[in-house]
């Protein structure tokens, strides 16, 4: 065993104090000399210690537990929920413009041409409105080596609308009133006399109408919209034409299929009975026309399909099946908007649509039904920014009984139209721009063709193939007003009789520009005073054959609100 720091530390004590004991003797007791000396190290041990060699152990306890049975007794607790009451936004309103309830307009031009109008409307209301409008525009100037040309119109129109939480009822009656003159020829070619008061005719038209059309706000109601409309048309040679019309629609939306969210179905119904009396005939006509169709959206697509099923009934019946489709597409945020489609149709030529058309015509005309067997369709409208506004439109057509005019052959002037009917194919286009800047400046250019191909290889008689405009309007602080305009026509072809019994000229119709400007000065927000001047070139234009325009015309007057 290895000594201890203590051990040596004890034995070195010991060492030192029988080192002093010696020491003292040998102090008094001289001459003795004893030296101790030790050899061996100090070798410290420990005995054995007794052990007991007994380990505890946990006594072993068996723990039974007990079985234990429960149950769940559901219960459904009643939970409220009270949402914080939300601070509406304060929105600063605009304030409204003040209307007026009546507006009048009288000017005189040259070409002894006097001009009145006058608007009387309610005021904003939401249960009702109601609005009357009157106009007459006269023009008895001469027109250089022609007969007399005087013509006019008077027009009286009262409408009203009442309004209830779920449709909106309408109702009209109007009457207008148009003279002419039959001036187209020269009486220098011809050797007898021409009475003016024989060159007179005079149309005089009734119309009336009521219906009601629901405007529900839940989408899933039932649409439905009926009107009932009547007009009449008499002439000054006793030519007479009635038509009661009769136009009802309805549709609601169904889950039919799965493929969209819903389906609409409904169906539109047109009803013509037309009742006719000239000196030489006297005949009533019916046209029946019902549409089904389907029609559904999803995302930015709208579809729809139907059948078009007509009946045309007159001295004899017939029927006609046109299918129609139709195919939308809205995109960039309904910035863009293209339709595209099919469909046909079946139309009455009466002697009240092709007189407004012509009003140089004859009072004895043969009457038909145009027919649209297969259209193509197509039109795109688009927003570009907050200002500019792009529409075109495209249509692709067969047609068979197409209602052109040309010179009578009966009338030895020649100065009174008929009607030819043609079988053929057309394509007609147009393209609009406008550039607008809130209500101060508009600009808008507009560029359309129509192109006829004949089954009998003749002219579209009377339709011009193009036709190009601009319009501008510009407003100087809400107190001078500048408008200017042109428009263009393209080129048109007239069938003349020849001395010869069936054969005919071709004469060719000259394009023209007509430019115009106005300008109007307001002196307050209620009266101002106007100046327009129309065909500033002094062009001698002809929109029919043999039927001069007149010239440079101006014509100045004021307008007022009260």
């Amino acid at each position: 065993m290895k000594p201890t720091i203590k051990s040596l530390s004890c034995s070195f004590t010991i060492m030192l104090f029988l080192a002093g004991c010696f020491g003292l003797q040998s102090l008094y007791a001289q001459g003795i000399n004893e030296q101790v000396t030790v050899i061996a190290a100090y070798e410290p041990s420990i005995p054995d210690a007794n052990k007991l060699s007994i380990n505890p152990s946990a006594d072993e306890t068996e723990v039974k537990l007990p079985e234990m049975t429960y149950s769940i007794k559901s219960q459904q607790m009643e939970t409220t929920l009270t949402p914080d009451d939300i601070t509406p936004v304060k929105l600063v309103g605009e304030p409204q413009k003040k209307l007026y309830r009546n507006y009048a307009r009288v000017g005189f031009g040259n070409y002894t041409t006097p001009y009145a109008e006058f608007f009387a409307n309610s005021l904003r209301s939401k249960s009702y409105a109601f609005g009357v409008h009157l106009k007459h525009l006269s023009s008895s100037g001469k027109i250089e080596d022609y007969p007399k040309s005087s013509n006019s119109l008077n027009l009286v129109q009262i409408s009203g609308q009442k309004f209830t939480d779920n449709h909106t009822i309408s109702s009209g009656v109007g009457y207008r009133r148009n003279v002419v003159h039959h001036y187209g020829f020269m009486p220098s070619d011809y050797s007898f006399p021409v009475n003016d008061d024989d060159l007179k005719q005079k149309f005089n038209r009734i119309n009336a109408n009521i219906g009601i059309k629901s405007n529900y706000t839940d989408s899933d109601q039932l649409n439905h919209q009926i009107g009932l409309s009547f007009s009449n048309i008499s002439d000054h040679f006793d030519t007479r034409e009635s038509l009661i019309s009769i136009r009802a629609n309805a549709d609601k939306r169904f889950e039919l299929f799965d493929l969209t969210d819903y389906q609409s179905l409904g169906i539109e119904t047109d009803l013509d009975f037309t009742g006719y009396k000239d000196s030489t005939l006297k005949q009533k006509s019916a046209l029946l026309s019902f549409r089904p169709f389907i029609s559904t959206e999803f995302n930015e697509y709208k579809l729809k399909f139907g059948i078009n099923l007509s009946f045309q009934a007159d001295s004899i019946s017939k029927a006609y099946l046109f299918p129609f489709a139709e195919a939308q597409v809205r995109a960039m945020n309904e910035n863009l908007v293209v339709t595209a489609g099919i469909t046909g149709n079946l139309s009455h030529q009466g002697f009240d649509k092709l007189s407004d058309i012509n009003p140089f015509i004859q009072s004895v005309l043969p009457l038909q039904y145009s027919r649209e067997r297969f259209a193509f369709y197509a039109g795109a409208r688009a927003r570009a920014g907050n200002h500019i506004n792009l529409v075109a439109s495209f249509r692709s057509s067969s047609v068979a009984n197409e209602a052109f005019f040309v010179n009578d052959e009966l009338e030895p002037t020649f100065n009174r139209f008929t009607v030819v009917y043609e079988e053929g194919n057309v394509l007609k286009g147009r393209f609009e721009a406008e550039y607008q800047s809130a209500e101060r400046i508009k600009v808008k250019a507009f560029a359309g063709f129509e192109k006829w191909s004949l089954k009998s290889n003749s002219k579209p008689w009377h339709r011009p193939s193009s036709q190009f405009g601009f319009e501008a309007y510009y407003n100087i602080q809400n107190k001078i007003v500048a408008k200017a305009g042109i428009t263009a026509n393209g080129k048109q072809f007239a069938r003349i009789p020849s001395d010869s019994e069936n054969v005919y000229t071709e004469e060719t119709i000259k394009g023209y520009a007509d430019l115009n400007f106005g300008i109007e000065y307001r002196y307050t927000k209620l009266l101002s005073g106007f100046i327009n001047f129309s065909n500033l070139t002094g062009a001698r234009y002809f929109n029919w054959y043999n039927y001069p325009g007149y010239r440079f015309m101006v014509m100045g007057g004021v307008s007022y609100s009260f």
